[in-house]
């Protein structure tokens, strides 16, 4: 008990006796020890605010003398979010209401109230404040990742779209006879761009599916470079606009399909030319005369 953190605790009264008699019975309530500090005018609280921070402020209602209606939407224009209850005479259906809507956390009649239940309003009115600087503090983290994770998506995005143009514009100066690219070469490119975006919509990948389609890949004639920018396009439209954590799970499934397209389709080749060969050396005079 003697480890937990001390109260600062600012009491505000135009008198400062009765104030600090509040107050002190309210510390005294909370196993609280230290002494509270006191302000009789609401320029001497805001002061005293600037100057040092307080865990809590005990305000007492005591118009026109000291207004904590004043005190509290000074404080709240401020930007100072200390938490605040107000004591007074008044009803609290005559005053409680006012009280919330200047800023204050909590409001008691004197009258009504004793010190062990005010402490404990006072106590929720720190905690109260305290979860709301921690949902703060974990929105503005969240606000800060997902835009961390935006800017990533953009950055992959624009990568790719670099990267596809690296490579048309590599076809083009390679030859001025080169084939259309691989999205407008045919049904097998179409039949690709289909594959490749209910693959990752569905999250779902058959093997035997990706090996038909490299068959007809290499039927076509396609290469391993129009096979990627078909690819990238894909990724493109599936991508578009989804969320950014998202959008990279889709492009580390999409990852996959490429190995696995590209791999059947040097596969298809590989078995194409086995086949031409043995056919080519079946044909040849030594072949013929055994």
């Amino acid at each position: 008990m003697d480890d937990a953190p001390t109260l600062k605790l600012l009491a505000v009264a135009a008198d400062a006796q009765p104030g600090l008699s509040v107050a002190e019975l309210v510390a005294r309530q909370s196993g609280e020890t230290a002494a509270p500090a006191i302000a009789t005018t609401v320029a001497d609280a805001l002061a005293r605010l600037r100057s040092e921070p307080f865990d809590a402020i005990l305000a007492l209602h005591e118009p026109p003398r000291l207004d904590a209606l004043t005190l509290a939407k000074a404080l709240r224009g401020a930007g100072d979010e200390t938490p605040l209850a107000v004591v007074g005479h008044a009803s609290p259906i005559d005053l409680e209401a006012a009280v919330w809507d200047a800023g204050a956390d909590e409001y008691a009649c004197l009258a009504q109230t004793s010190a062990e239940q005010l402490a404990g309003r006072l106590r929720r009115a720190i905690d109260a404040r305290r979860r709301t600087r921690e949902a703060r503090r974990l929105l503005v983290a969240e606000q800060r990742r997902l835009e961390r994770e935006a800017e990533e998506a953009t950055q992959l995005l624009l990568a790719q779209q670099r990267l596809v143009a690296a490579l048309a514009g590599g076809r083009a100066a390679a030859s001025d006879r080169a084939r259309p690219t691989l999205r407008l070469a045919g049904a097998a490119s179409d039949r690709y761009t289909q594959f490749a975006e209910a693959s990752l919509v569905e999250d779902r990948l058959d093997p035997a599916a990706v090996r038909r389609l490299a068959e007809s890949l290499a039927d076509e004639g396609a290469s391993g470079p129009e096979l990627l920018e078909a690819h990238l396009a894909a990724i493109d439209r599936v991508t578009h606009g989804a969320p950014a954590a998202g959008a990279r799970r889709l492009r580390s499934q999409a990852d996959r399909l490429l190995l696995e397209a590209t791999l059947l389709l040097a596969e298809a080749y590989r078995e194409r030319y086995v086949r031409a060969t043995e056919s080519l050396a079946r044909t040849t005079p030594a072949a013929r005369a055994a």
